[in-house]
């Protein structure tokens, strides 16, 4: 599957949720078996009540925000 984001991007949960920024593409293993399932995993980071979180979010739950409501845009 084609990647939809690139790092820097800022995305949000189709279901809501706060503003988030692209960290990076993870690949998904099975750790039993040890073989690579996907790369359609996206890390991502946010910053809730000045605590800095990350999460990893399949790139179809998400969808690109305009960069004029980003993280650190004034």
């Amino acid at each position: 599957m084609a990647r939809y984001f690139k790092p820097g991007d800022r995305v949000q949960k189709r279901s809501g949720g706060p503003v988030m920024e692209v960290v990076k593409y993870v690949l998904e293993r099975e750790p039993l078996v040890g073989e690579d399932l996907s790369d359609n995993e996206v890390e991502c980071v946010w910053y809730n009540n000045g605590k800095r979180k990350t999460a990893v979010f399949d790139q179809r739950t998400l969808f690109k925000v305009d960069d004029a409501h980003g993280l650190f845009k004034s």
